[in-house]
This record gives structure tokens, sequence and C-alpha cells, in this order.
């Protein structure tokens, strides 16, 4: 039997102005974090790829799905840890001024 996976992101509605609650916008800050994280991995892989040779060990179809997946799960990991400082910045620009982030 197969188990219902929970999601990692549990998403938090704004009010009834449509304002985003400070918990939206640090979880919004998070996700642009692991977005940019992702995107910089996926970079860096390109130039390495361009190195190697297409016959290589790791040069499969399913080594770099599965390098893809390590590199979403790695970039999540990153941005939940916030040791780049991305979020941070994004939710201190974005909050409404006078309110405190959360």
């Amino acid at each position: 039997m197969i188990d219902n996976l929970q999601p990692r992101f549990t998403a938090v509605a704004g009010d009834v102005t449509g304002k985003a609650k400070p918990q939206t916008l640090e979880q919004a800050a998070e996700q642009f974090e692991a977005m940019f994280l992702r995107t910089l991995l996926s970079e860096m892989r390109k130039s390495v790829d361009t190195m190697s040779s297409d016959s290589g060990m790791f040069s499969s179809r399913e080594s770099r799905t599965l390098r893809d997946f390590y590199d979403d799960a790695l970039a999540q990991e990153l941005a939940s840890q916030r040791s780049t400082g991305i979020a941070d910045l994004l939710v201190k620009q974005l909050a409404p001024r006078g309110k405190p982030s959360a």
C-alpha cells in the first residue's frame, strides 16, 4: 500500500483585503530563495557538464534526472536554513512599514 505524501509547505491564506500575512511573506521569500539557489546549482552543473564527456559514468539521462531531484532538495534545504540571507532581505524590503515581520 502506498502512503499519502504530506506536502512540505502549508499554504497560509491572506486576509480579506488581499494583503499577505507575515507568515505568507516569510514562506514566499523562502521559496524564492530556493528557486534562486536551484537556478544557481543548475548553472553550475551546466558548466561541469560541458567539460565532461558523453561516455562518462554519470552521463546517463537517469543519473541527470536523479541529480536534478537532489539539486531541488538541496536548494530547498539550504533555503530553509536561510544561510544566504536572501529570504531575510526580501522580507525586510517587502514587509509593510511599521510592522514587525514576524
